[in-house]
């Protein structure tokens, strides 16, 4: 099955880009296995300018939605609806907060920013001085 969607909304405050890829569904006895990779994009900031970028990720989905409630199903989430379908909202959801780096950066020469004045230095460099003084020896500084 071709997953080709556009922008989507996938609970508070997790709005994907797209969702694009391939998911295989193989039905068993009493479930319905759902696998397969997706592709797609998220707003995220950046750790070090503080900028927001699209942040491609990827999303290994590997799911059972029980074909019937029973004694094993735990979680109602991952049934098959009486009409049929299937909704992948929760596990996409739930996988791509997994995928989701702790730091996320724009990009991997990102310079951030500058401690003293704030700037963005990835927009050129700022007007502070880069003369850093040990505090330690900041006293012998008074003396020259």
């Amino acid at each position: 099955m071709s997953v080709d969607e556009s922008q989507r909304n996938l609970g508070p405050e997790l709005l994907v880009d797209f969702l694009r890829g391939q998911l295989l569904l193989t039905r068993t006895d009493q479930h319905i296995l759902v696998e397969g990779v997706l592709h797609s994009a998220v707003m995220s900031e950046c750790v070090r300018c503080l900028e927001s970028f699209h942040l491609p990720i990827q999303i290994r989905l590997e799911e059972l939605f029980a074909l019937n409630p029973g004694p094993q199903v735990s979680d109602p989430v991952y049934l098959i609806a009486p009409d049929g379908t299937i909704d992948l909202v929760y596990p996409l959801r739930e996988q791509i907060l997994l995928a989701q780096p702790l730091k996320p950066v724009c990009r991997p020469d990102c310079k951030g920013l500058c401690m003293n004045c704030g700037k963005n230095l990835n927009e050129g460099p700022c007007d502070c001085s880069d003369e850093s003084i040990d505090p330690r020896l900041a006293a012998l500084k008074a003396l020259l």
